[in-house]
């Protein structure tokens, strides 16, 4: 109990409940950099805002993200909208017999009630390239389907690259199949 005593105010004193961010956290140089405008009274925006590369990409700055695409394509083909689907394949359309035709015959069902539900696990894409930067990616997928006759699973990617224009990734490449329990 004596020691308890002791170690208490030890221990109490030496905690301290302020966050002291990490000199290499993404925020730190900016929070450096905002802290030297204010001591030195600057406000140009050079001074304040940190320098540092760009991070290299294929397509356009705001550009939606290569996961981002293939969900909307998959709720598009939900949605029975294939119109919207295809546009997000490589010229508008997808090839006569899309790779992951069987997942879009199951989607295409005239009956709404066919599909119940749909969950998709989109992965972190995958660099299929040596290029700098990568011009051709991989998007890894998991996807269940809950239909009036029981539950189904695909699993495969879709493969993409940048649109002409450079403005966004369009698909070019799929390979989805059904997975046997």
């Amino acid at each position: 109990m004596r020691r308890a005593v002791i170690l208490l105010p030890l221990l109490l004193g030496g905690c301290s409940c302020e966050r002291h961010p990490a000199a290499d956290a993404p925020g730190a140089a900016a929070t450096a950099a905002t802290a030297v405008a204010e001591a030195t009274g600057s406000t140009d925006a050079a001074t304040v805002a940190p320098l540092g590369p760009a991070p290299l990409s294929a397509v356009a700055a705001g550009a939606e993200d290569e996961g981002i695409v293939v969900r909307h394509y998959l709720n598009a083909l939900a949605r029975g909208d294939h119109a919207a689907a295809d546009a997000f394949w490589s010229g508008g359309r997808t090839a006569s017999h899309a790779d992951d035709a069987v997942l879009r015959q199951l989607l295409s069902q005239p009956e709404p009630s066919r599909v119940l539900s749909l969950r998709m696990d989109i992965e972190v894409p995958i660099a299929r390239d040596q290029a700098q930067p990568s011009r051709l990616r991989e998007v890894p997928v998991r996807i269940r389907v809950m239909t009036a006759d029981g539950p189904l699973r695909y699993q495969g990617g879709y493969r993409l690259q940048p649109r002409p224009d450079a403005s966004g990734w369009e698909i070019h490449g799929a390979s989805v199949q059904p997975v046997l329990d």
